[in-house]
């Protein structure tokens, strides 16, 4: 850049900080009132318990008149405030104070063949469908950030994904990252795990004083899922909608919980303007589970197997794999189950094998033969393509990018490399010993 064109950008920095600084709101101590005073109107009128907001709206205003609130001219710095204030009275995750500047008539911008669609946000997060795949031992996964389907659209990507995963060995729903969304969405996808219509919460609305029930529609196109094993994996931001489907799935005793307690947010809220620019989030209904006769409000959904949110999934798929081994009824079962157990194994936890090591395995065994290339050991039988190798042990390969076929070294009395066996998946079993 030249010296120039950095004066200029410099120049025009500094002349949008003057601006900017020219236009920062400082709170006056009526604009501090008249926020407080509205607040606890809103939270007096709509919060869902009635006696705790009493009580939030008390304490801001007991501060408000004590003087804590007098040196906070950043509007900013006073919603944070705020909110820290009220959630010290009940810790409500749903609970929200903002500040913008912007005045709330702004005009919207032109529309466009993009934004005329209500779905295009939905459908660009993919109804928070992140990724689905099929793991080692058909395990099925499914990674959720968000519960945003809608009943036409997002209903169909559900379907999608769970077509997908339908004829698996046992299905992980991964909701360590999901901050919530809909509870129509969470009811969606209990439907498909479940062969009948049941009632899987009640939700009141305190302001209207009226009932809300979710029911599940079980679906017979995706019978298969009825009885198919299912693994929730949690974590502490694990919130709201994600903590629905998990605590009334855990309540109909139909999933395995794993990982961390959940953020504990059981409520439901509107966003409404109060005033001089500050919007409050107001949680205005609780939710009821039915078997339960309570929630998950603060106290989070308690998993089946505790461990740290990193440590979730490995530990899902190792107490799939042990359910399975453990109920295998064939002997042929048993060994492709092991077989997919190793596999998982070596890409959980990678071995690396030196340079010096591998050398030792090069040589040529009856019509095989392996080198040692960039770094990498490769193998090839006569006649057949080259492949590179990877480690599943110190003295195991398998062919990089495919599962079918496995090499174990094996050392002589003096501990060299004297021969190897070649396991493939249907059962065989090959040696030979290395040529001399």
């Amino acid at each position: 850049m030249s010296r120039f064109l950095f004066s200029l950008c410099v120049t025009f920095l500094l002349l949008q900080l003057q601006v900017f600084s020219q236009n920062a709101v400082k709170l006056t101590s009526d604009a501090r009132k008249e926020v407080v005073n509205a607040v606890s109107k809103r939270l007096i009128d709509h919060y869902v318990y009635a006696d705790t907001a009493a009580r939030m709206a008390a304490y801001i205003k007991l501060k408000l008149k004590d003087g804590k609130y007098n040196g906070i001219t950043d509007p900013v710095v006073f919603a944070e405030q705020l909110l820290a204030d009220l959630r010290s009275v009940y810790a409500d995750g749903h609970l929200l104070i903002r500040y913008d500047s912007r005045p709330s008539n702004l005009a919207q911008a032109p529309a466009t063949p993009n934004n005329n669609d209500p779905f295009r946000e939905l459908k660009e997060a993919n109804f928070g469908f992140q990724k689905v795949e099929i793991l080692p031992g058909n395990i099925g996964y499914l990674s959720m950030l968000s519960f945003r389907a809608d009943p036409v659209y997002g209903m169909e990507t559900m379907k999608g994904a769970l077509r997908f995963v339908q004829y698996t060995n046992a299905i992980i729903i991964d909701l360590r990252s999901n901050g919530g969304g809909s509870q129509e969405t969470a009811t969606m996808l209990m439907g498909f795990f479940l062969d009948k219509k049941i009632l899987v919460e009640r939700f009141y609305n305190r302001y209207t004083k009226e009932n809300t029930d979710y029911w599940t529609r079980p679906d017979s196109n995706f019978k298969d899922l009825w009885t198919k094993p299912v693994y929730v994996l949690t974590s502490h931001k694990s919130f709201s909608a994600a903590e629905m489907f998990a605590y009334d799935m855990k309540a109909l005793k139909r999933v395995i919980i794993v990982g961390e307690t959940t953020g504990g947010g059981a409520h439901g809220q509107f966003e409404a303007d109060v005033t001089n620019g500050f919007t409050l989030q107001v949680p205005y209904w609780t939710s009821i589970n039915p078997i339960t006769k309570t929630n998950w409000e603060r106290v989070g959904v308690e998993p089946d197997i505790k461990t740290n949110e990193n440590a979730a999934l490995e530990t899902a798929e190792k107490e799939i794999f042990r359910t399975l081994i453990s109920n295998a009824k064939t002997s042929t079962d048993s060994f492709n189950l092991a077989w997919q157990l190793e596999l998982l194994e070596s890409s959980n936890h990678p071995v690396n094998i030196d340079s010096l090591q591998l050398k030792k395995f090069v040589g040529t065994y009856g019509e095989r033969t392996f080198t040692f290339e960039a770094g990498k050991l490769h193998y090839q039988r006569a006649g057949r393509p080259k492949f590179e190798l990877e480690p599943l042990t110190k003295n195991r390969m398998r062919g990089k990018n495919n599962t079918y076929f496995k090499i174990e070294f094996i050392n002589d009395a003096n501990n060299d490399v004297n021969r190897i066996k070649v396991y493939y998946q249907d059962g065989r079993v090959e040696e030979a010993s290395r040529n001399l």
